[in-house]
C-alpha cells in the first residue's frame, strides 16, 4: 500500500492510495463505514504503532471506499509522509559513492585553479579517500543523526542557505522502522521495518568539507531549514520485497542526470538496524537512510545545481520527490 500525510482545510490527514490512483481519507471513511472512531487513523504515526492490526483495517477500507472520504490525489497538497519523524539516522552504504563523489569534488575544485592538474591531485591527497572508505568505514555501517525538524514535503521549496554557494542534493532511500526493538539480530531486522520512502538530503558542500575537516561530522553541510525533503509517500514492506533493486532517476528541470538502481549497498538496512539498537531501542517512526545511491549526487556527476532549479527524485514503486531550489 501507498500511505500519505495531506493536508485537507489546514489539517493534516491519514491517507491511502486506491487502485485508481485516488486518496483514500481513512479516518473519514472508518467514521462513514464503521460510525466509530479508530485511533491508528489519527496521524501515519499513530498507524505504523497501530502495527498489522491498523494495516488490516486499511486493506478493509479500501473495500467499498466511500465517496465522500475520496480525493484527487493528483491534486492534494501532501506534507511530509511522517511529519515529525521521531529520529533520522544518515547512513553512507555505497562506497562507489563516496569514491565517485571525492573525485567529483577534487575536480570540481581543481577546475578553478590556475594549475587544475596540480590542484587536483593537491585535493585527491587531502581528501584521503582510502581512509575514508578503509578499513574502519567497513568494520561498522556509520551515521549521523539529522534534524527531524527540516523535513519537508513533496513539491517543496528550499531557500538556498546563505552561507553556501554549493548546493547538491543526494537521493536515498529510507526506511521507516515499524516495531520497536533492542539488540535486534541482522536476520530479525526486516521484521523491524514497516516500509520505504524517498529521502534529499539537500547538502551545502562548501560547508560539509569545512566541517568535515573538524574530524566532528558534517555540521552546517547538511544542517539548514528544509534541508530534508521526505515523499512523496510510504510505500508498506511487503510491497518491496528487495529496496536495492529499484530503479531510480534524477532529473533537474526536467533533463534525466543519472539514471540506474539502488544495488550494490556495502551495508544493508539489516546491518544498520543491528547496529544501531545495540544497546539502544529503536521506535516506531525513526528513519534509517541509506546515504546516497550511486551517481545521484551532482557532486558525482561534476554538475552544478543552480538557484531555482526543479530537482525530481524518482524511486520506481514509490513515486517521485519534487523540490525546487529558489
Amino acid at each position: 500500500m501507498k500511505l500519505y500525510t495531506f493536508l485537507l482545510d489546514g489539517q493534516e490527514r491519514l491517507g491511502v492510495e486506491t487502485s485508481d490512483g485516488r486518496l483514500l481519507d481513512l479516518e473519514h471513511a472508518h467514521d462513514l463505514l464503521r460510525q466509530t472512531h479508530f485511533a491508528p487513523f489519527a496521524s501515519m504515526l499513530a498507524l505504523i504503532e497501530g502495527g498489522a492490526v491498523a494495516l488490516d483495517m486499511t486493506r478493509d477500507m479500501l473495500v467499498g471506499a466511500p465517496d465522500e472520504a475520496l480525493h484527487d490525489l493528483a491534486s492534494a497538497t501532501l506534507a511530509p509522509p511522517i511529519p515529525r519523524p521521531r529520529k533520522i539516522r544518515g547512513f553512507s552504504v555505497y562506497e562507489r559513492h563516496l569514491r565517485q563523489a571525492v573525485e567529483g569534488a577534487a575536480r570540481m575544485l581543481a577546475a578553478r585553479e590556475p594549475d587544475p592538474e596540480a590542484a587536483y591531485q593537491a585535493a585527491r591527497q587531502a581528501s584521503n579517500l582510502e581512509a575514508l572508505v578503509g578499513p574502519g568505514w567497513r568494520a561498522t555501517p556509520g551515521y549521523y543523526y539529522s534534524d527531524c525538524t527540516a523535513v519537508t514535503a513533496t513539491g517543496g521549496e528550499v531557500r538556498w542557505p546563505d552561507y553556501s554557494d554549493w548546493i547538491d542534493y543526494e537521493l536515498e532511500l529510507v526506511a521507516i522502522i515499524g516495531r520497536q526493538g533492542k539488540d535486534i539480530a541482522a536476520d530479525q531486522a526486516q521484521g523491524h521495518i514497516f516500509g520505504y520512502s524517498i529521502f534529499n538530503d539537500l547538502s551545502a558542500r562548501d560547508a560539509q568539507f569545512k566541517a568535515m575537516a573538524t574530524g566532528l561530522g558534517v555540521g552546517k553541510g547538511k544542517d539548514f531549514d528544509q534541508s530534508n525533503p521526505f515523499g512523496p509517500c510510504i510505500v508498506t514492506a511487503d510491497e518491496i520485497p528487495d529496496p536495492y533493486a529499484l530503479k531510480v532517476a534524477v532529473r533537474v528541470n526536467g533533463e534525466t542526470w543519472s539514471s540506474g538502481t539502488a544495488e550494490g549497498p556495502y551495508w544493508r538496512f539489516a546491518d544498520c538496524i543491528a547496529y544501531a539498537s545495540q544497546s539502544q531501542t529503536i521506535y516506531p517512526g525513526e528513519l534509517f537512510s541509506t546515504g546516497c545511491v550511486v551517481d545521484c549526487c551532482s557532486m558525482e556527476l561534476q554538475r552544478h545545481v543552480l538557484r531555482g532549479d526543479r530537482i525530481e527524485l524518482e524511486v520506481g514503486g514509490i513515486g517521485v520527490l519534487r523540490t525546487r531550489i529558489i
